[in-house]
């Protein structure tokens, strides 16, 4: 197996118990009382999101089954990819209501103009204050924000991990095994590739996709894989497949609460902000509405916070987040400006030049 064929390839890794906290061990009818919402005995709403692993897992328990015993209203979860979701649109028939992806990938259905403006008006759990103007956009609402990092086992660095992508890049410096998110993630980490190669934070977009294509050269020879999938990333770093990479701090992090030895190098992290979006025509439009105002009240975000290091996007949720929970989130203002967020509208619009121009490369 080639290491370019690994892009796709590899099982995920065992699914972890993460550590109770204060936040995650709250009941939901403590936090959130059955009169909020007029109760349904019928009814239900359709989202689109992520299938198992700990991701799964944890919006299962903090937002799908509370929403459901405060309301009624069941939750019907389906994977599914952009393109059939923006194909039932136009057919008149959407497949789900409510799209819970990340914000690059509601782009995209934003640009194929089949989503439905949220009305925000609706909402009594939280405020356009709350979660602010960058949050609550007419056709998504930013519900949370996860981190790619740099992360290394610590047995492979004695001395001290890379601090930043230019020592992950230093192959010298910093030997052995790396892996790198792929262009099936989404995209691949080309704004790490520029920064290696010495683009300032705040000078990256627009992305000069040769210039990270040709930082990726320098080190292809060093790269066991080009990941596909979160769960792979993990799992080649518990096997001690690879000593360093890039990945999410939410993937990295049930690792060292787990007793592992790892370390996060949030200098230089990415924040990746994921949102909630109402495909346009949905059948339960209502259900849809009352469902993101669940998700984003503070309570429910706290909750969220508990069961997964993902950074809340109301900022009322820290008011009910323990300390040492706080201290594991991207939004951490202790590092928080170590750090840039993606932009998402870049990408929505570059997504097929970076694809063509990633597969040429993959292919030399």
């Amino acid at each position: 197996m080639t290491k370019l064929s690994r892009m796709t390839s590899g099982a995920g890794i065992s699914r972890r118990s993460f550590l109770r906290t204060t936040a995650g061990a709250i009941p939901a009818a403590a936090m959130i009382s059955r009169g909020t919402f007029a109760q349904t005995q019928t009814g239900q709403v359709v989202i689109r999101t992520s299938s198992g692993g700990s991701y799964g897992e944890a919006m299962e328990r903090a937002i799908f089954a509370p929403f459901t015993e405060a309301t009624g209203i069941q939750v019907v979860k389906t994977p599914s990819d952009m393109a059939p979701l923006i194909a039932s649109v136009r057919a008149g028939q959407p497949l789900v209501d409510v799209v819970d992806t990340s914000e690059g990938l509601l782009q995209t259905l934003a640009n194929a103009d089949v989503l439905e403006p949220i009305d925000y008006s609706q909402m009594t759990m939280f405020t356009v204050e709350d979660i602010g103007a960058d949050s609550a956009q007419e056709l998504m609402v930013r519900r949370m924000v996860y981190a790619r990092v740099l992360g290394y086992a610590d047995a492979a660095f004695p001395n001290g991990g890379p601090g930043n992508w230019t020592e992950f890049w230093d192959t010298g410096a910093f030997p052995g095994p790396r892996a790198i998110s792929g262009l099936d993630l989404n995209m691949p980490d080309l704004e790490f590739a520029l920064l290696a190669d010495g683009v300032p934070m705040d000078e990256l977009y627009p992305l000069d996709i040769e210039r990270a294509l040709a930082a990726y050269s320098r080190i292809r020879a060093e790269v066991v894989s080009f990941y596909g999938t979160d769960a792979l990333s993990a799992n080649l770093l518990s096997t001690g497949e690879v000593d360093t990479l890039a990945i999410a701090n939410g993937r990295i992090q049930p690792l060292i609460d787990e007793g592992g030895n790892y370390t996060i190098e949030w200098n230089q992290h990415m924040k990746v902000p994921s949102a909630y979006s109402i495909l346009q025509g949905a059948a339960n439009l209502e259900n849809g509405h009352r469902f993101l105002d669940f998700a984003l009240s503070a309570e429910t975000q706290a909750r969220f916070a508990g069961e997964i290091p993902y950074g809340p996007t109301n900022r009322n949720a820290f008011d009910l987040i323990a300390p040492e929970v706080a201290a594991k989130l991207p939004t951490n203002p202790e590092w928080n400006d170590q750090g840039f967020t993606q932009n998402v509208a870049w990408w929505g619009e570059n997504t097929e030049e970076v694809t063509e121009a990633w597969n040429a490369w993959a292919a030399q």
